[in-house]
């Protein structure tokens, strides 16, 4: 009975070490250090027509059509979905803070 318990102890930890080695692999090398996962394009054409979106969302943000580029980020959230299309999370987010902050500036602006 002895010897069992030392056996399902030595796998236990066996398994618990390897699950800690696993986690800091993948920590190390699939996150940005942060914990964000990092991602990449499956091809450079679908990192091609993800950066086209975003330039025109850009573009929307600059004439201040900002109804208009709200509308048109919201629709690529989901864009990993389609595999022939690729935006990192990064400069989505980064789109959906100009937006706000625009917003905030021009109201403040107007009262």
């Amino acid at each position: 009975m002895f010897v069992f318990n030392r056996r399902l102890l030595i796998i236990l930890l066996v398994m618990f070490f390897g699950m800690v080695l696993w986690m800091a692999y993948f920590f190390y090398f699939h996150t940005d250090g942060r914990g964000h996962v990092l991602r990449e394009a499956d091809s450079p054409a679908a990192e091609a027509r993800g950066q086209q979106l975003l330039g025109r969302a850009d573009n929307l943000l600059n004439q201040r059509q900002y109804d208009a580029a709200k509308t048109l980020l919201d629709s690529l959230r989901d864009a990993d979905l389609n595999p022939a299309m690729f935006i990192a999370d990064d400069a989505l987010e980064q789109r959906f803070d100009t937006l706000r902050r625009r917003r905030f500036r021009e109201k403040a602006a107007q009262q």
